[in-house]
């Protein structure tokens, strides 16, 4: 091997890491200038910044690393990353998303939660920290709306994940316009406990002056009488609602609820001044309790 060729099996690939190196930094670049674009845009609204973004040419997706947000209000807290997989550009509202934010840390302070940052900070919570996942599609043809899956996973909060599809969903512009005589078709959601409701319950025992037992007999007791008024007005929903309830509060793990409406049911219904048993009725919601537990 001379030392030509040598030289040259040196710097051939020297130069291809650099140009690759020098085409990802001006991507990075080229990456920041566009999201910056379109947070100036709702300015106004928030105020964000963030370290880095990189958006791959090939299939659009972004990420953005290390974001600090603070509302016109005041309230606000910081991001670990942000990534979005796909995301219709040609409307408005957007027709499809995929995408998460991971490491989101909120501050347990008033301009952030108002009077909750007391009763938060009384549970032990400095900070609320979680990662939220959305995945929806909406059809123009049918009108159709799929939330294919949202995701809340809170450290020492809870895990819940939902899905359900609307109907006769107008998406015209922005607003809430579009969701006027909109329907449920079906949807489920599905709680996982990780101390939230046992903290809850414990600083409602603490607030009436009582021991923790002793509120939850009471509040057992309550659901109970519950149970029974549905079952005397035959409201097989209600009162499955109430008996799964029960054994949530008795042993807070998990709930798993399910919307299956007989027929497609306004949601408009919801605002109209029926009973929660009514409309649990209506929109066919039915829960189990602990269910992970028993797999």
């Amino acid at each position: 091997m001379n030392g030509r060729f040598f030289l040259k099996l040196i710097l051939v690939p020297a130069l291809l890491i650099a140009i690759a190196a020098g085409g990802y930094f001006k991507l990075e670049e080229f990456s920041a200038a566009k999201v910056h674009e379109a947070l100036d845009r709702h300015s106004e609204l928030v105020r964000v910044d963030f370290e880095r973004a990189l958006i791959n040419p090939f299939d659009k997706s972004l990420h953005v690393w290390g974001l600090d947000f603070k509302f016109a209000t005041g309230a606000g807290g910081t991001v670990s990353k942000l990534e979005v997989d796909s995301f219709d550009h040609r409307h408005n509202p957007p027709r499809f998303f995929r995408g998460c934010i991971q490491g989101v840390s909120v501050p347990v302070e008033f301009i952030n939660l108002g009077t909750l940052a007391r009763d938060f900070r009384k549970m032990g919570y400095e900070s609320l920290d979680f990662d939220l996942f959305a995945d929806y599609s909406y059809e123009d043809e049918t009108k159709r709306l799929s939330v294919k899956s949202i995701n809340f996973n809170g450290k020492d909060l809870c895990r819940v994940s939902a899905g359900f599809n609307l109907g006769d969903v107008r998406l015209q512009g922005t607003g809430i316009s579009g969701f006027i005589g909109t329907s449920m078709l079906d949807g489920s959601l599905v709680w996982q406990d990780l101390s939230l409701t046992e903290k809850v319950v414990a600083l409602s025992a603490t607030s009436e002056g009582t021991d923790l037992e002793r509120y939850r007999g009471r509040l057992l007791e309550s659901l109970q009488l519950e149970m029974q008024e549905a079952r005397s007005f035959g409201n097989g929903y209600a009162e499955n609602f109430y008996a799964e309830f029960i054994k949530f509060i008795e042993k807070p793990e998990s709930l798993v609820v399910r919307v299956e409406p007989s027929e497609p049911v306004p949601l408009l219904y919801m605002f109209m001044g029926r009973s929660f048993e009514d409309l649990l009725d209506l929109y066919g919601i039915t829960v189990e309790a602990n269910f992970y537990s028993r797999k």
